[in-house]
């Protein structure tokens, strides 16, 4: 396998496009960064050095694609491809000393990854958490809490941060009030953030619209606070935000649960998600 290193997103798409489209929705995560990243190449958004994308695509000698690697510094490296190719791209990351601080992707590739790396780097790897990626095509109708889906706006800025935070650390992950802040303020302003108000108008429960592909879309930062738990409103939230982006075109929405949460898996099955695939997430021990 040759592997190849690239600076374009759109050159990656023309390569690869096609066979992440043969599981458009198990391949959410990097069909929806590779589009996102073309679409910041089309309108001409500058990124500073030390966050350029990392892509990097291997194909076989029948011109197959083998690998596929996407980074967005800071977070994890992103793989896709075929079992056999791992060892080879293992090696050429090594040779390039490339440094990301995990990886994710479906499994069994991301375990065989991982357990490669350990290998070749003596470096020890852990997962940090395991997911299930699940499918919604069609909307089933369940009752819904009373009061309305409507866009995060700037007047809720502090709130959604806040949740935001919250968010990470459920997630097992923190996250800065300032860099919260800052990617709330980018998602409002892109009408991406949807509150779930009661009927007293009180926020009680948040969801996001995320990566796009052609026919699908992610589902993604669903949270709703301690005081308002159990009370259907994140299962009411998630349903009134799938229907909403289903009935703007889109076939199908994807989103991911922790494999080890029993209530979010419950929620989203009752709404209609369906799991398709199993993905991982390592992380380097220290």
């Amino acid at each position: 396998m040759i592997i190849r290193q690239f600076t374009s997103a759109t050159e990656v798409l023309g390569k690869v496009e096609e066979c992440l489209m043969e599981r458009e929705a198990e391949n959410n995560l990097p069909l929806g960064l590779l589009n996102r990243l073309r679409k910041n190449e089309q309108n001409n958004v500058k990124t500073d050095q030390e966050n350029q994308p990392f892509l990097a695509v291997g194909e076989l000698p029948d011109g197959s694609v083998g690998m596929i690697m996407v980074q967005t510094p800071p977070y994890n490296l992103v793989i896709c491809g075929k079992e056999e190719c791992v060892e080879d791209a293992v090696h050429w990351l090594v040779d390039l000393n490339k440094s990301f601080p995990g990886f994710v992707g479906c499994k069994p590739l991301v375990d065989k990854f991982a357990q490669h790396w350990e290998q070749v780097t003596g470096q020890k790897t852990k997962v940090s958490m395991q997911q299930l990626i699940y499918q919604l095509d069609e909307l089933e109708q369940i009752p819904r809490q009373k009061g309305r889906l409507c866009y995060a706006t700037e007047d809720d800025l502090a709130l959604v941060t806040y949740w935001t935070q919250l968010f990470y650390e459920e997630a097992l992950e923190t996250i800065d009030k300032e860099r919260a802040e800052a990617f709330v303020k980018n998602e409002i302003k892109n009408n991406s953030i949807f509150l779930w108000r009661n009927e007293d108008c009180t926020p009680v429960s948040m969801a996001k619209r995320a990566r796009e592909t052609e026919n699908g879309v992610v589902v993604s930062l669903v949270y709703t606070p301690d005081e308002y738990k159990r009370q259907g409103y994140a299962t009411t939230c998630v349903s009134a935000l799938s229907d909403w982006l289903l009935k703007e075109g889109f076939k199908f929405c994807s989103l991911y649960t922790d494999q080890e949460n029993p209530t979010s898996n419950s929620i989203y099955g009752k709404i209609g998600y369906k799991p398709i695939a199993e993905s991982a997430e390592y992380k380097f021990i220290d």
